[in-house]
């Protein structure tokens, strides 16, 4: 800093000498009201504005699992009497509300897919004529649970057999 006077003869006055750092300064007012500036765009903003939420909510998860367990032999019974297939399913499986039953002839070839209920006795019937196909049938049931207004199924695994006819 240095004393002046002007060309026009004014009283001294104590000026500061400009230099590049003190040009880029910003006065104290100047960066408070950026600052504010800068707040009022982030709360004002609804784009860019940044939110903080308080509060809880609990709630409990309902979880559950189901075992449906294999149909055992002495729950099944089928014979080929006079060209006719018939599979019987004695007890249904615990927990199930489906009964799938799969029957494949001697070529793989599905023959029937659908469910042993109680409304026909648990019972299928296939007459042996089926496409002249004789020998060999394979079938497997298992147990099902069918999730009620829902696609979810739960599927225990299969009793498999091959009965000669």
């Amino acid at each position: 800093m240095e004393w002046t006077t002007g060309p026009d003869r004014k009283p001294l006055t104590l000026r500061r000498s400009r230099s590049t750092a003190d040009a880029a300064r910003t006065p104290a007012l100047g960066r408070v009201a950026a600052v504010l500036a800068a707040a009022a765009v982030l709360v004002f903003a609804p784009g860019i504005a940044q939110a903080a939420f308080n509060g809880s909510a609990s709630g409990s998860t309902s979880l559950s699992t189901l075992k449906l367990t294999t149909p055992t032999a002495s729950q099944v019974t089928s014979t080929c009497d006079n060209n006719t297939l018939v599979i019987t399913l004695k007890t249904p499986v615990p927990g199930a509300n489906y009964h799938q039953l799969i029957v494949k002839d001697n070529t793989s070839r599905v023959v029937y897919t659908g469910d042993l209920n109680a409304a026909n006795n648990w019972k299928y019937t296939l007459n042996n004529t089926y496409n002249g196909q004789n020998g060999n049938f394979t079938f497997e049931i298992r147990g099902q649970y069918h999730v009620p207004s829902t696609s979810n199924i739960w599927t225990g695994s299969p009793y498999t057999k091959t009965i000669g006819c």
